[in-house]
């Protein structure tokens, strides 16, 4: 099928609110929301207006009733999921990183980038080098910076410092590229017995800390990246393309290392207090 082009006009923000308000939403002050939109920007608003509005009829309306006010409650709330998500998550990133290390050092020393052991293979220890050289070679920190300017060998510094440059996809990439005995390791101490559904659940946890930290959309998301089940424990209990599954895996985590979070509570309560918000939409 050819594709056909783009021929959409630029619209102010006065514009787009006579386009809402002729496809049935209400809005009793058309100038505060024309500021509104100004601010937040009609892009980032619109996946919250369409999920307002009758796709399957003509002109797509508004489902009858629903207000400015209603969307903008909507973006209030995914921003406070959003937050209360990032935090959690950043508890699970340091925590996976010091797992990760401490095991490393603890069967291959300081400087465990130059033995394939401990790697899946020659190939994956090849990666995971090129992964910590490339963040090693773009660290600004101060301890980055001492290690160059006091060690000429091994060019690299040791894990236990390395470890505190990685980001949390570089870590997740790392992860990937240990042997099953290190992977396995690691993953007993969060309480998982499957290096496979581990990998799964860091998976998810990269894709949700990354939505949150580029302030992308939480609500009535299905989630690409999904955890798989740990059936002893039958987590997650939600469908697992939604925002509650990813948080029950992260919960149980967190409470495994002794530092439960309660995220998935936090959400269902954030949820609560914003009654235009169906709990459905995130798996709750």
């Amino acid at each position: 099928m050819a594709l056909l082009p783009y021929h959409k006009p630029h619209a102010t923000a006065a514009q787009r609110i006579a386009h809402l308000r002729a496809r049935g939403l209400v809005i009793s002050q058309p100038n505060v929301a024309a500021r509104k939109i100004d601010t937040i920007g009609y892009e980032r608003l619109r996946i919250y207006f369409l999920s307002r509005r009758q796709l399957g009829l003509p002109g797509r309306p508004f489902i009858p009733g629903t207000t400015y006010q209603h969307i903008i409650q909507l973006y209030e709330c995914d921003g406070k999921l959003r937050d209360a998500c990032f935090i959690a998550v950043g508890q699970f990133e340091l925590l996976l990183r010091n797992s990760i290390s401490e095991t490393l050092s603890h069967s291959f020393g300081s400087h465990p980038y130059y033995t394939v052991g401990a790697f899946k293979d020659p190939m994956s220890n090849l990666k995971a080098l090129q992964a910590f050289a490339s963040v090693y070679e773009k660290s600004k920190d101060r301890r980055a910076k001492h290690y160059r300017e006091t060690y000429g060998h091994p060019v690299l510094p040791p894990i236990w410092t390395m470890k505190e440059f990685l980001t949390f996809g570089a870590a997740a990439r790392i992860f990937q590229c240990l042997d099953s005995s290190v992977r396995t390791a690691v993953a007993a101490q969060f309480g998982v017995g499957s290096d496979e559904v581990f990998t799964s659940w860091i998976e998810a946890l990269v894709d949700l800390r990354n939505i949150c930290a580029h302030h992308d959309r939480l609500f009535n998301r299905s989630f690409q990246k999904q955890p798989k089940r740990l059936k002893k424990v039958s987590v997650p209990g939600a469908a697992p393309n939604k925002l509650k599954a990813i948080l029950e895996c992260l919960d149980y985590l967190l409470t495994q290392r002794g530092i439960p979070s309660h995220v998935t509570q936090t959400a269902g309560m954030i949820i609560a207090r914003h009654p235009h918000m169906n709990p459905a939409e995130a798996g709750y």
